[in-house]
């Protein structure tokens, strides 16, 4: 054989081989799944537990700002926002440093915070003003201010609407924000002192937790009025709905309970105990587990939906808290 016979057959080869590891790479690159995380605000302890949700185990530990209460996870799962009331600002964490990259500074008594599906919205709600600060994250800096209610908490952006929904504590609603004008379009009379609210996957029913008249009142989005009244534990707290649409779970804090709720009966299906004084709430994506923050015990709670029974409970640290979508 002529040795640039065997030359060429060897190049051949070998391109074929980078041309196939190539192609491996890049659909390894593309299939690889970013891990999924739950963030925990300590609020006591000024820091943030992120718990990888695969092996239900904590990871790090993250310095924040004062007093850090509410979170916000991007869906896309780049951003993770946490409000710290005493801190009067923001922070934000990149999920694959897990560093915070910013401080935004916002009004008086930041809790509540939601964004949009790329975090490039954030939706911050401030207790002590009663408004909302709608902050550009890419450019840092707050970009228009919404009056709303009195104490102002929960908040939930429903992107394919373009709305933003906020729970007002001392006012006994719920408002309609429109998030193309900022403007509110409607006002929602619920139970007494909202707090935390819950979205169902389908986007037609808004459940606002509240904490006083220790029931749930079901919203029907559409016709903006409340179509019913589910009674749960006492001092219930905050909510989420299953990526199925099927049950709606919310924390109890007098009770340290989650109420399991049918959201196609409408009823109260099982109530299962926790640790002290739970808050946030948040569910996996594949709606195996639920996360439960217990502020008082300074744990999360992690529960098997198949069974609705606590299979671990993490350590985490001083008041966890945990308000919001904190998976991302």
């Amino acid at each position: 054989m002529p040795k640039h016979f065997h030359s060429l057959c060897l190049k051949a080869t070998f391109c074929k081989v980078a041309f196939f590891l190539a192609v491996l790479t890049l659909i390894t690159a593309c299939s690889a799944e970013q891990p999924h995380y739950a963030f925990i605000t300590n609020q006591l302890s000024d820091n943030v537990s992120v718990i990888d949700t695969e092996t239900k185990q904590i990871i790090k530990t993250i310095p924040v700002g004062n007093r850090p209460a509410g979170v916000a996870a991007s869906k896309n799962g780049k951003y993770v926002f946490i409000s710290n009331p005493e801190g009067q600002d923001i922070s934000i964490i990149d999920t694959k440093t897990l560093q915070v990259i910013a401080h935004i500074p916002v009004g008086d008594g930041p809790v509540g915070i939601a964004s949009n599906d790329d975090g490039s919205t954030v939706y911050v709600a401030d207790w002590f003003q009663h408004k909302i600060s709608v902050i550009d994250s890419q450019l840092q800096s707050i970009t228009t201010t919404i009056p709303v209610g009195k104490s102002p908490s929960g908040l939930i952006v429903h992107q394919a609407k373009q709305q933003l929904y906020v729970a007002n504590r001392d006012d006994n609603n719920v408002m309609v924000i429109n998030t193309t004008t900022n403007q509110v379009i409607d006002t929602i009379p619920v139970g007494t002192a909202p707090f935390g609210l819950a979205l169902s996957p389908d986007g037609n029913t808004l459940y606002s937790v509240n904490v006083r008249s220790n029931n749930v009142s079901v919203i029907d989005i559409d016709r903006a009025i409340v179509s019913t009244t589910i009674t749960v534990g006492e001092w219930p707290y905050c909510g989420v709905v299953s990526p199925d649409g099927h049950r709606l779970y919310v924390t109890n804090q007098d009770d340290s309970t989650v109420s399991v709720i049918s959201t196609l009966k409408g009823t109260v299906i099982d109530t299962i105990d926790v640790g002290d004084s739970p808050e946030g709430i948040d569910i996996t994506a594949d709606s195996a587990s639920l996360y439960v923050a217990n502020w008082a015990a300074g744990t999360v709670s992690i529960i098997d939906t198949s069974t609705n029974e606590v299979i671990t409970t993490i350590k985490t640290n001083r008041g966890s808290r945990a308000f919001g979508q904190f998976i991302n």
